[in-house]
């Protein structure tokens, strides 16, 4: 019998299989031992050629070579920065004593596409099944080890299916509209157009957009105190508080509500309120933003830690907030783990031997690629829990009181409505009595709801008196819509299918690169920038109403299901943009409108830094520091990758010394400082990051220390 290759997403979670499935012997790049071989991509070792590796005329934009498609069979190529562990993999899928092979990549959309990639470029024709964990701990990966599932099921085909035409959906996409939009829309500028972030962007700006352009006005309620303790606003024929626009007309209504009143409406209700679902990664990036204002991307970052270097969480990047039936067989050992510190006197109420698997939570049709966030099962929790920091036990505290919460009594409570007649005027009074905590209990600080109704009613009958003891008015003003912030700007991102629970920290991210900053995080709340602003104006409709990720999630989860083929998913795409490159070349923008005109007008009227060693034009201020107009390839504003000041570039282009400081070393950590002197110039090569090799031109420079002091 031969060996068994398995190919892991990363080379963490390839030692944790490895310890599993003995395979202690180390090699480079991958482990082996009696029966299996372990290995592990880097995250993307395959991916989609630029359009101009497919022919050299794409290499510079021109609008007469759009639109650009390619058919997948002849686009993918080895990721240069990871062909060596791609070669690795490779080597091993080819060698003579493997006869199988297990895909124990993330278990997702994403992971599943990572390594059929990968395969499929190495030519492997061994037999796959396939290893789908929601936890990295040893009984996670053994427990998935003893249920290994055919590669060839009609499941994996749907997310292979729906993978690839999300990535060649988001290529066509890209490819076609950055060049439409540059060379349409923008004056010596370079946009960038992406499929979330387009529409992300849209809604921060209109967001801002409805923010500057609100005016506040002044308003009063009218609020009477009974008798009997407790108040009532006077409301309108929508049964909500009526808003007086005019203070003459609240006091005139404030005068006619003295005296008594009658009960025209009583209704109280007891109710009951079940611990809500358990958390996905979108409700967790929620709740630790609205309570501790971490960022989307801080909160996935943790949760990711506790799964992959703790192995204390189940998979982080789910969308699901169910659990499936074979959890439900080992929830109370999920539990157990948790016994310790503040978790033990919860657990303590719950009696794990007659746990119930309620529908509410325990549901296979809800559950796809992975279940709800929750502890995993291990023995060194304690241990594990102890060397989290602050943060990271913000995160797991969340987790761990959700999943004992479905175990707690439901929360019990009485509402009470009373609807009161004081002269032809109709006020409203509200009021909730707590029964019973049940869940609650074990979020006494942190409520998702605010009990602004607990003052506390009296049991009346319709048509009992009520004297009025006084009435006020309250001031008010209008308040404008609220920024989005960590809460919020996840939630609609999920309202609009803006991303998926693995991208949208990721989306949010990129609109901030400070190179092209869209948009700007303060105190936990988003804003769009000038350029974010200028970009989104020159954009078309179409291309970033929200609803474009909707119908495009959508018609992936078609393509999934299989009754929409790739094919005609991707045929659509283009006509699409071949109807809007016609409308694009039909409305021309002039210069001063397109977006970049007035920052390279400015950028134009700056003073020159001096005039380059290679070609003899003039070195100027950039956006980026300083570059040759004459586009000679010279390299002017960084020395061993430290950025140069203006000063620094001035000095050198006047052939003299300057001193650097913070220079990074090569080998080992730290940094250096040195002075720098010209000695003419120099051609060197290096790797763009297509992979192509590049020749440009920089100085040449001798370095010198500064002498250290005697001690």
């Amino acid at each position: 019998m031969g060996k068994v290759l398995i190919v892991a997403e990363k080379p963490a979670a390839g030692a944790d299989i490895a310890k599993v499935v003995g395979a202690g012997e180390k090699h480079n790049g991958y482990m082996e031992g009696e029966r299996y071989v372990v290995t592990w991509a880097v995250g993307h070792l395959v991916g989609l050629k630029q359009p101009q590796e497919h022919d050299e005329k794409y290499k510079k934009w021109d609008i007469s070579n759009l639109p650009v498609s390619f058919e997948l069979s002849d686009s993918l190529k080895v990721l240069p920065k990871t062909k060596y562990q791609y070669k690795v993999i490779k080597e091993l899928i080819h060698r003579n004593d493997i006869d199988m092979l297990i895909n124990a990549g993330d278990a997702g959309r994403e992971g599943y596409l990572i390594q059929e990639w990968i395969y499929r470029m190495a030519g492997c024709r061994l037999p796959k099944k396939v290893l789908w964990a929601s936890s990295l701990t040893k009984a996670g990966i053994q427990t998935a080890m003893d249920n290994l599932k055919e590669n060839d099921l009609p499941e994996f085909q749907g997310i292979l299916r729906e993978a690839e035409a999300r990535a060649e959906g988001d290529y066509i996409l890209g490819f076609n509209y950055s060049p439409l939009l540059t060379l349409t829309r923008a004056y010596r500028q370079t946009l960038s157009y992406g499929r979330c972030q387009t529409p992300l962007l849209q809604l921060v700006y209109l967001r801002d957009k409805a923010i500057r352009e609100f005016k506040s006005e002044p308003y009063w309620n009218v609020e009477v105190t009974f008798a009997k303790g407790f108040k009532g606003l006077l409301i309108g024929e929508d049964g909500n508080g009526l808003k007086f626009f005019k203070k003459s007309d609240a006091e005139a209504a404030l005068g006619k509500n003295s005296g008594t009143g009658t009960v025209v409406q009583y209704e109280k209700q007891e109710k009951k309120e079940k611990a809500p679902l358990l958390y996905n990664l979108a409700r967790l990036q929620q709740q630790m933003g609205r309570r501790y204002n971490f960022s989307p991307d801080k909160t996935l970052e943790i949760a990711q830690a506790l799964y992959e270097k703790y192995k204390i969480l189940s998979y982080p990047r789910t969308d699901s907030q169910y659990l499936s039936m074979d959890v439900y067989d080992e929830i109370a050992e999920h539990l157990e783990s948790c016994r310790f510190g503040e978790f033990a006197a919860a657990i303590d109420k719950i009696d794990l031997t007659a746990l119930q698997a309620d529908k509410s939570y325990f549901n296979d049709l809800k559950v796809t690629d992975h279940h709800a966030l929750i502890p995993t099962i291990n023995a060194d929790m304690k241990t594990a829990y102890g060397s989290l920091s602050e943060d990271e036990k913000r995160v797991f505290d969340a987790v761990v009181f959700s999943l004992i919460a479905i175990f707690y009594p439901v929360y019990e409570y009485d509402t009470t409505k009373i609807i009161a007649d004081i002269g032809g005027n109709k006020f409203k009074s509200a009021g909730t009595t707590i029964r019973q905590l049940g869940y609650r209990q074990l979020f006494k600080n942190a409520s998702d709801k605010k009990d602004n109704d607990l003052q506390i009613l009296p049991e009346l009958s319709e048509g009992d008196s009520l004297a009025v003891d006084s009435a006020v008015l309250l001031a008010k003003r209008t308040e404008p819509p609220k920024k989005y912030n960590d809460e919020t700007i996840v939630r609609v991102m999920e309202n609009y299918s803006i991303g998926t629970s693995a991208t949208r920290a990721d989306i949010i991210q990129k609109l901030q690169n400070p190179k092209r900053q869209f948009i700007v995080r303060e105190n936990g709340k988003y804003s769009v920038t000038e350029l974010g602003e200028e970009y989104i104006k020159i954009v078309p409709e179409e291309l970033k109403a929200p609803d474009l990720t909707r119908q495009f999630e959508e018609n992936l989860q078609k393509i999934n299901a299989g009754d929409l083929s790739k094919e005609e998913f991707l045929a659509s795409l283009l006509e699409d943009i071949s109807s809007n490159i016609e409308k694009f070349i039909s409305t021309p923008v002039p210069d001063e409108k397109k977006i970049g005109y007035a920052a390279a007008k400015q950028r134009e009227g700056r003073e020159k830094l001096g005039i380059c060693p290679k070609c003899g034009a003039e070195v100027k201020r950039g956006l980026y520091g300083a570059y040759c107009t004459g586009k000679c390839g010279m390299v002017l504003g960084k020395i061993r990758g430290k950025d140069l000041t203006e000063e620094q570039v001035t000095a050198l282009l006047n052939n003299q010394k300057i001193y650097v400081t913070g220079i990074k070393k090569k080998e080992g950590g730290g940094t250096y400082s040195a002075y720098f002197i010209p000695e003419g110039i120099e051609e060197y090569s290096y790797t763009a990051q297509d992979g192509e090799q590049k020749k440009g031109w920089r100085f040449k420079f001798s370095t010198e220390f500064k002498p250290r002091k005697k001690r």
